[in-house]
């Protein structure tokens, strides 16, 4: 069983996301753009949200709620 140690801050409502198979605990009521503001990324990269990709102009108005699942795949090249 894994804990999580949660702070409570008066009057924020904290929820739990899974991003790239790692709990997290955020503030309710964030969008996309926010989490991806808090983490370095490289420029080309694409979000899922609950195994549905999300175009970058919703990032904006995509809320996250308690329980959302998130992968950020980056891209690279290669051969």
């Amino acid at each position: 069983m894994n804990f999580v140690q949660v702070e409570f801050v008066i009057g924020m409502v904290m929820v739990q996301i899974k991003v790239n198979g790692e709990f997290e605990i955020i503030e309710n009521n964030i969008t996309i753009a926010e989490l991806l503001s808090y983490r370095k990324l490289p420029s080309v990269f694409v979000v899922e949200l609950n195994k549905n990709i999300i175009k970058k102009d919703d990032y904006n108005k995509t809320f996250l709620k308690d329980g959302d699942i998130v992968e950020i795949a980056t891209f690279c090249a290669g051969g």
